[in-house]
């Protein structure tokens, strides 16, 4: 019995790890052109054309009640964003300008996916 038990969490917490190693690829596949994502560098700061990951996930969590209001949000903005709906300074939204959506770019699934990794680093 304990044998089982031993396996079942192994599989259980290798099956988070992957599930979380799939997000960090995937958001830095689907986000991290324009975003910056993972360990900064010079390159990357160069090429940023977004705010990073961690500032949207600070004001993602700002202004949301918990993380399934947060993941909404960030599902939403990702597929409908406008500049109401923008929660940057009038001083981001001029250099970064909106957001274009990304219908079509990324799937509703792979936001959530991405939207829970990038709040999980930055935990609510």
């Amino acid at each position: 019995m304990k044998k089982l038990l031993s396996l079942s969490l192994i599989l259980a917490t290798s099956g988070l790890l992957f599930a979380s190693d799939g997000a960090e690829e995937l958001a830095n596949q689907k986000c991290g052109s324009c975003h910056l994502m993972g360990a900064i560098t010079k390159e990357k700061l160069d090429r940023m054309v977004a705010p990073p990951y961690w500032a949207i996930a600070k004001k993602v969590k700002q202004s949301s009640d918990d993380k399934e209001a947060a993941v909404k949000f960030i599902v939403d903005y990702t597929l409908n964003p406008t500049q109401e709906k923008t929660l940057f300074p009038k001083e981001t939204i001029e250099k970064f300008g909106i957001m274009p959506s990304q219908k079509g770019l990324v799937t509703e699934d792979e936001i959530k996916l991405i939207a829970e990794y990038i709040l999980e680093k930055k935990a609510f």
